[in-house]
């Protein structure tokens, strides 16, 4: 970290987080250089991240007293637990919110490989409900590829346009 920040790095992801311990460490390495950084959890369900704890403490528990934490996240879980996550995360800080799932296939740790595939909804569709959820940036992580991104633009996009939409029209109102 301390190689990265120095050589110029913005801001500093820790991703793929499974234990608060570990990311709270992180955290305080970060701190004490006073490099700006986001942390990323991977997470088991809805609400957990992989080593057990409830995304929604952790989300509490580092937005206190770590004020170079940019941003608070979720990457490589499964696409269907993102939106419940977004949810949870958003009850327990007011930091930005990023999430970037894998493409919902499984890691076999034993064999080191992906198998399967997501459900029929397309990742545009998540990403699209990810951004209606409150995300603050969508991406992927393992297994996504170009058309993933593509579909995430385009969700982006549509977003916008659907705000924008929005405040055009309660602006008609007054």
């Amino acid at each position: 970290m301390e190689i990265l920040w120095n050589a110029g790095a913005d801001i500093l992801l820790i991703e793929t987080q499974p234990s608060l311990q570990e990311a709270l460490i992180e955290a305080e390495i970060a701190e004490e250089m006073g490099a700006d950084y986001w942390i990323s959890f991977s997470c088991c369900d809805g609400r957990h991240i992989n080593e057990g704890d409830r995304i929604r403490d952790c989300a509490k528990t580092l937005s206190a007293d770590h004020p170079h934490l940019k941003m608070i996240g979720v990457n490589c879980t499964k696409p269907e637990y993102i939106e419940e996550l977004i949810r949870e995360l958003k009850r327990g800080t007011t930091l930005p919110v990023a999430v970037y799932p894998n493409s919902g296939e499984e890691y076999d740790p034993i064999t080191k490989t992906w198998h399967g595939q997501g459900d029929s909804k397309s990742f545009g569709e998540y990403a699209l409900d990810y951004y209606r959820c409150g995300a603050d940036a969508v991406g992927g992580c393992c297994t996504t590829v170009d058309e993933h991104v593509r579909q995430v633009v385009s969700a982006r996009n549509q977003y916008l346009k659907e705000k924008k939409n929005v405040r055009i029209k309660y602006a008609g109102l007054n």
